[in-house]
């Protein structure tokens, strides 16, 4: 039997989650395998019966110092007989003292773009009054140009890489854009491309509404629904009928409403977070991000999976795989009036033209199917253990 172990910060939750619930399964259905998370934060009316049938959910102390966790995660690893421990989005603080006395194998599990560290940075050396003082009397020209944030997150990323046996991406480009800014032989190099896994939607409804879906959280530094709604301010008069569709929640929502009445927006509805968004997604003619920095964005993959026509800044190579040309529209980052001219030009095609795009974007998601990703995970796991 071999055991491996996800650390999350909270489960069952977004998307990275999902991901682990489609490995669990799958390694269920295969057999020989025992998958375990580790949380911070436990949903109990999420974990349903099915399951809690195919993997097992350890709670962290939530309160402690990072300290304590690590010396949590170590005792369940021990307890657990753990073969392989995945950390998702953050390496595990001391993560080399605990390969060293358990004797696990470990995986760094990168969810967002390479270096995405840097947009964090930038971000809270703006946050606080303290850290804006610091900012303007100290590290201003340090950082305004991101230089030397870029570098910030390029050591993080080097010593992640170094302390574990292998290192995840979310797509081929992502790993190339590793190995040649770390300096690393590409023959050598453990790092492993594998992507956010998709599910098959068994009857794709094609008969859409006049709806643009944005579907995430409302963090406002990241996913930068102020340029929806600016962007959506020059499409709304043009575009008769057609509204705005905001699913879900968070920090900056009072914000955004805010700026949404301030932009005088009469087609846009915020729905609240969603337990169940398919519906949403079902109906929605397109979906679209405006994000500063994004990963494997599932809020692509599943609009593709229900034939939506996607529309995003090609800001990451992620994006600009997932909307190929053929299934969906990368936009010049951070081209609003742009953004605004492409919702106009997709909204206006004719009814064959749509069509193409959906049944292409269907097709795409075939190529990132659960069992496919799983697979891959499974190669790297066994390959693992076996060394």
């Amino acid at each position: 039997m071999v055991r491996i172990a996800f650390i999350h910060n909270s489960f069952p939750a977004g998307g990275a989650e999902r991901v682990t619930v489609d490995i669990a399964r799958y390694l269920k259905r295969f057999g020989g395998y025992q998958v375990f998370v580790y949380a911070k934060r436990i949903t109990e009316s999420l974990m349903s019966d099915g399951l809690k049938d195919i993997l097992t959910v350890r709670p962290l102390p939530s309160k402690a110092m990072s300290a304590g966790r690590t010396k949590a995660v170590e005792s369940y690893v021990v307890a657990d007989h753990i073969d392989v421990l995945v950390q998702v989005g953050k390496s595990l603080p001391g993560i080399e003292g605990v390969k060293e006395r358990t004797g696990c194998k470990t995986v760094m599990a990168c969810h967002g773009e390479p270096f995405w560290q840097r947009h964090v940075i930038m971000h809270r050396r703006q946050k606080g009054f303290v850290r804006r003082l610091m900012w303007h009397l100290w590290n201003r020209r340090r950082f305004e140009d991101g230089t030397l944030a870029m570098k910030m997150a390029k050591e993080r990323t080097l010593r992640d890489y170094a302390l574990n046996d292998a290192y995840t991406v979310l797509c081929e480009s992502y790993r190339n854009e590793v190995i040649k800014a770390l300096g690393l032989d590409a023959s050598r190099a453990h790092i492993y491309a594998i992507e956010n896994a998709e599910r098959v939607i068994g009857d794709v409804c094609y008969e859409k509404e006049k709806t643009v879906l944005f579907c995430g959280r409302f963090e406002n530094w990241s996913k930068r629904i102020d340029r929806l709604l600016r962007i959506w301010a020059k499409v709304e008069p043009v575009l008769d009928g057609w509204r705005l569709v905001l699913v879900g929640d968070g920090r900056d929502g009072k914000m955004l409403r805010s700026l949404a009445a301030e932009l005088k927006l009469e087609r846009v509805s915020f729905e609240g977070m969603q337990r169940d968004v398919a519906g949403y997604y079902r109906k929605a003619s397109i979906v679209c991000l405006a994000s500063e920095t994004e990963g494997w964005p599932l809020a692509l993959t599943e609009g593709q999976a229900q034939g939506c026509i996607g529309v995003a800044f090609d800001a990451t190579s992620g994006i600009r795989e997932i909307l190929d040309g053929e299934c969906g529209f990368a936009v010049p980052a951070f081209d609003e009036a742009k953004f605004a001219e492409t919702l106009i030009k997709v909204a206006s095609m004719d009814a064959d033209e749509q069509m193409k795009i959906r049944v292409n974007a269907v097709r795409k998601r075939s190529e990132y199917a659960p069992e496919v990703i799983a697979d891959k995970w499974k190669k790297l796991f066994d390959m693992l253990v076996i060394q």
